[in-house]
């Protein structure tokens, strides 16, 4: 029995020391600060009352019979108050941890729909660039469509340009035949001729090189 009062008056400095921790953690807690440190204390100390209390109704409960009915009450009423101590506190632990485990779930969901958020703007963002180098690429096409297109018309006029010459010469040369012109000077209309054959396929080289760059460029 001897050790049952130091068991007791731990308990009470126990209990003591959590209703103070308590008050500090309640204070913390209305300023808006952090109580994940001071919760961890708490229930570390809360784990000492624990074993505490069951140690004193242990060595109450081995030494009841041989104390006095008196001292027997006494005793009784000291065990039975430290273990309704204990309980208050652990209810005042729970109510804590309840609220704190609230206050973790609205934070991981506030950072949760932060990133969301976020990820919608970089979304965002990558369709707005997809859609202004889609934007690109149309011009582009249709900058080249227009180069075809106008190269096109430069071939079909160089080649009507081509059959007109043909029938030129032709109508000259049987101008030519028909007022005896000498063999020399129709020698020298062919070769005028050929030098006119020439040019024209040389545009027309020169015309699909200009549409080949003009592709290179733009694509």
């Amino acid at each position: 029995m001897s050790e049952l009062p130091a068991l007791y008056s731990q308990a009470k400095r126990l209990t003591i020391a959590l209703r103070e921790g308590l008050d500090r953690l309640e204070s913390t807690e209305v300023a808006g600060g952090s109580t994940s440190a001071q919760m961890q204390v708490l229930r570390a100390k809360f784990a000492d009352l624990q074993r505490t209390s069951n140690e004193v109704d242990s060595v109450w409960r081995m030494h009841v019979l041989r104390e006095s009915h008196n001292s027997r009450d006494l005793w009784k009423r000291k065990v039975e108050q430290v273990a309704e101590d204990m309980d208050s506190i652990r209810m005042a632990l729970d109510r804590f941890g309840a609220r704190e485990d609230r206050r973790a779930r609205e934070r991981q969901e506030r950072e949760e729909l932060l990133m969301r958020r976020q990820e919608g703007a970089a979304v965002a963002v990558q369709m707005d660039t997809e859609a202004q180098l889609m934007g690109s690429v149309q011009r582009s096409k249709t900058v080249l469509q227009e180069a075809i297109d106008m190269g096109t018309n430069i071939l079909e006029t160089m080649t009507s340009n081509r059959e007109v010459l043909k029938r030129a010469q032709k109508r000259m040369l049987d101008m030519l035949n028909t007022v005896g012109l000498s063999e020399s000077l129709l020698r020298v209309i062919e070769r005028r001729q050929k030098g006119d054959i020439w040019i024209t396929y040389g545009g027309m080289v020169a015309t699909v090189l200009v549409l080949i760059m003009v592709w290179w460029f733009f694509l």
